[in-house]
């Protein structure tokens, strides 16, 4: 007979590692939504800035 009740299910584990990948992939997908056109526009001032 085995004795499983030391540790969570395979599954549980790998749903909980996926769910907290998705979590984070929405957090700096909304990041980039929300600060994207100020780092664009400071990236094109840098580079302009090389160039004169």
């Amino acid at each position: 007979m085995q004795d499983n009740n030391g540790k969570p299910p395979r599954t549980l584990t790998i749903t909980a590692l996926a769910g907290a990948g998705v979590l984070l992939s929405a957090v700096a997908f909304l990041g980039w939504i929300v600060q994207g056109p100020d780092m664009f526009l400071t990236m094109a001032e840098n580079g302009l800035s090389w160039c004169f």
